[in-house]
């Protein structure tokens, strides 16, 4: 779910037969892929515009049993008062993975 479509041949190099890559966030340019290995693991791609309450469902579970580690996700933080240019950082900064906003009052 990173925005950035020039991730999906390598990542449909890395797809198990019948895996599922899934499409989220906003894209600026057409998504393109090289078709032939896609076609030779039978991938699956799927769109998903917002969580349901299943998917979260899903993710707890993985991160309550081990499978999935979310070390490192957020790799931006800054104060609410800051929100335009961490808005800025968030769609403009590839190195970003997930910004925090922090609502808390500064002391």
């Amino acid at each position: 779910m990173s925005g950035d479509g020039t991730l999906l041949d390598g990542l449909i190099g890395r797809l198990a037969r019948g895996g599922e890559i899934v499409l989220a966030g906003f894209y600026a340019e057409p998504l393109t892929f090289a078709f032939p290995p896609a076609f030779l693991r039978e991938a699956r791609l799927r769109v998903a515009a917002e969580w349901q309450p299943v998917d979260l469902d899903a993710v707890i579970a993985l991160v309550a049993d081990g499978r999935l580690r979310l070390d490192g996700l957020i790799t931006h933080r800054a104060p609410h008062t800051d929100a335009a240019a961490a808005y800025e950082t968030a769609f403009g900064d590839p190195a970003c993975l997930k910004m925090l906003l922090d609502w808390r009052p500064r002391s």
